[in-house]
């Protein structure tokens, strides 16, 4: 028989059901008037984190107005060409802060107090915390327009409801009203991990199984019983469709037992940002970067440490102990109780000793300690709980060539997951000392493609902390900025009367700061960093009309290269 949990241990762990409905706030409205449709939802896995709120459609148009979802007042406004661009936030006196992000403007008095701030420290990044309560808003107020600024990747509002004092995102579909599902969560297929070396470590011979769907329950079309030796974990894909909505969005919860004994869940009630990288662990990294497949573990690595899961000490593995056939049952349901139910028998035909194959040349390192590896030509130093699980590190090197300046370093494997950055330090003797400050580690593609790390150069080595493995080599960026004039010809004629527009790019490292004076005084320049497009909106206020103006441009990468744009012109 499987390990059995004591009864104690059971109702600790258990006590909440997973199933069980969390408290619904009320008192809050929607923040946008009849808007109930979903592109995304909480929780929902995304690149190197969980999504922390809702993004409502907004009919892929700009502008819709967005409103204050209970009373409050606004505590923090802040720009940027990346994350949510444009994000405003209002705390409430319930002590919940409601967010609003990828915003086009901001309410007139808003939009004013912020640009005095960008022109008080001549930026156009900011965040700011206005005095509190110089701003009070009631519910229903009108406080921005919907957008597409920063890293949206198309016209919508993203929306969070977050505890004031911790900062932690709540899961808004308990917060908002009005929002109906009835559709069930799909299933798409289930996999089976050995598990060998302790408990920790995969096996590599993972399985795919698939399904056969009969309304909300599934079962595998495999021979079955499902033969495991030993202890094994299992993952899941599946998605939710929001009343058939056309998005796939993320499910709430999934729960995992035994014989009917509970063995893990999680639901998606909160989220904590600090914790929000551990997604690349939740997941089967391996299988998202060669197959594009989002799946979920319901058993945990060594070196996940996220709060999300209720589980026992056995952390998700199964271990069966006799040769009987048990009965494996996954859950899985959306916020309003909607469940897709998977359960398919397993039977233990021997218990091996399994060992992790070792790779020719590898080197042991361990999740719970730093692990350094070295060479004449490269250095890693990967601090303690980067690694989720216990790995033979492999390292490779070959010939660079072209615009590279060192060897190629391969640095195990790309399809092993981090949590953290590492320390990287590349030797090369082929920089002339004029170029050794433009020296930067990339990170090399398998079509080639190089992708800037960023470093030091100091004593012939450069160091740098990529976040990932793969391979990485110098290489360096003397070469300036490219500024293309698109409302500006001949250096003298406006062809747009009501703002200069510039379409800005770097050949490497990448755009560090922009500065737009007219007149010798700074403009406000703003950058949407996804179109590469800096726009300054002339401002009748601030520039005098019907005169002869000198504007000058300056653009510097991450290697200090500048690049600069001079025009005089009428306006």
């Amino acid at each position: 028989m499987y390990k059995i949990w004591s009864l104690a241990l059971i109702l600790f762990v258990f006590a909440e059901h997973i199933s069980a409905q969390p408290l619904r706030f009320t008192g809050f409205i929607s923040p946008l008037k009849g808007g109930s449709s979903f592109s995304g939802n909480f929780g929902e896995l995304r690149s190197n984190h969980f999504h922390s709120g809702l993004d409502f459609r907004t009919g892929g148009e700009t502008g819709w107005p967005v409103l204050a979802v209970k009373e409050g007042y606004v505590s923090r406004l802040s720009i940027s060409p990346f994350g949510y661009g444009k994000a405003l936030y209002i705390d409430h006196l319930d002590g919940h802060t409601s967010v609003y992000g990828h915003l086009s403007k901001f309410d007139p008095d808003l939009e004013r107090y912020v640009k005095e701030q960008q022109y008080q420290k001549e930026s156009f990044a900011i965040d700011v915390s206005p005095p509190k309560r110089m701003f009070r808003v009631n519910q229903g107020d009108r406080v921005a327009w919907s957008g597409n600024t920063g890293s949206s990747a198309g016209p919508h509002l993203h929306f969070e409801i977050r505890e004031t004092e911790s900062e932690k995102p709540q899961n808004p579909l308990f917060f908002i009203p009005g929002i109906k599902d009835n559709s069930c969560p799909k299933i798409k297929s289930v996999f089976i991990y050995p598990l060998v070396d302790g408990k920790t470590q995969l096996s590599g011979k993972k399985r795919g199984l698939t399904l056969v769907a009969k309304g909300k329950s599934y079962s595998l079309q495999s021979k079955l019983p499902i033969e495991v030796n030993g202890n094994f974990g299992v993952g899941f894909q599946a998605d939710d469709d929001f009343n058939g909505a056309g998005n796939r969005c993320g499910i709430y919860s999934a729960r995992l037992t035994v014989d009917k004994q509970p063995i893990l869940s999680f639901a998606f009630d909160h989220l904590s940002f600090n914790q929000s990288r551990y997604i690349n662990s939740h997941i089967d990294y391996e299988e998202l970067i060669l197959n594009k497949r989002w799946v979920q573990r319901l058993f945990l690595l060594p070196g996940n440490k996220m709060d999300l899961y209720k589980t026992g000490d056995e952390r998700g593995i199964i271990q069966l102990k006799d040769s009987k056939t048990h009965l494996v049952r996954i859950e899985i349901s959306d916020a309003f109780g909607n469940e897709s139910i998977v359960s398919f028998p397993v039977k233990s035909t021997g218990h091996p000793t399994l060992t992790l194959a070792k790779k020719e040349g590898s080197v042991a390192f361990f999740h719970n300690r730093s692990n350094t590896f070295e060479t004449k030509e490269v250095k890693v130093k990967i601090p303690e709980d980067c690694l989720y699980d216990d790995l033979p590190f492999v390292y490779k090197r070959s010939d660079g060539n072209g615009p590279l300046y060192s060897a190629i370093h391969s640095i195990h494997d790309k399809t092993v997951p981090l949590q953290k950055a590492y320390s990287l330090s590349i030797k090369s003797s082929k920089i002339p000392e004029n170029l050794r400050s433009k020296a930067l580690i990339v990170e090399i593609s398998s079509g080639g493609k190089l992708t800037p790390v960023g470093g030091t150069f100091e004593n012939g080595w450069v160091e740098g902390s990529p976040n990932r493995f793969g391979n990485f080599a110098i290489a360096v960026d003397a070469i300036s900025p490219v500024i293309f004039p698109i409302s500006i010809k001949e250096h003298k004629r406006l062809t747009d009367p009501a703002k200069i527009e510039f379409k800005i790019s770097d050949n490497l490292s990448g755009i560090a700061s922009f500065r737009g004076e007219i007149d010798g005084q700074w403009v406000l320049f703003e950058y949407d960093a996804k179109s590469s497009k800096l726009c300054y909106n002339l401002d009748k206020q601030r520039i005098t009309q019907n005169k002869s103006h000198h504007l000058v441009l300056t653009v510097t990468d991450n290697r200090s290269n500048k690049a600069t744009y001079e025009a005089n012109f009428i306006w």
